[in-house]
């Protein structure tokens, strides 16, 4: 079974319980090659799906999309030549609308990138969801970095 869950709340307590979960075994029958089955502890996985919200100053949107390389064409988990896609693509409006965000626009792929070493990224499948702006900048109404 996969369980998908989000979860909120101060990093240090998040990180404990992600802890916790990995470390999880939960009996589960296992058959042999004769036929018969036997109950064994089976470690459980708890693996990463996270949405993350990066803020960062407006200036540099263009070198942040480069960067991350978003947005990006259809993630190829979805390309079957159905209209999978078209379906995906209407619960990211929904995710969007709950935070308030809009369609990632096209960068300017003249204006560079964030120096990270393409390690980093290479084995992550990065999908862009949505960008919001922010107000002004001044106390009282802008998202402080």
């Amino acid at each position: 079974m996969h369980l998908y869950f989000v979860t909120r709340g101060k990093k240090n307590e998040i990180d404990e319980f992600a802890k916790w979960m990995e470390t999880r075994n939960l009996s589960m029958p296992v058959y042999k090659a004769d036929g018969t089955s036997e109950n064994m502890l089976i470690e459980c996985q708890l693996r990463p799906v996270q949405l993350w919200e990066f803020v960062f100053p407006k200036e540099n949107l263009d070198v942040v999309l480069n960067t991350l390389r978003l947005p990006s064409e259809n993630p190829s988990e979805f390309r079957d030549g159905k209209s999978t896609f078209k379906m995906f693509d209407s619960k990211l409006f929904a995710l969007r609308k709950m935070l308030g965000a809009e369609k990632i626009p096209e960068p300017n792929k003249d204006a560079g990138v964030m120096f990270m070493p393409f390690d980093r990224i290479k084995n992550i499948n990065i999908m862009g969801i949505g960008i919001r702006e922010d107000g002004d900048i001044s106390e009282a109404t802008h998202e402080r970095i």
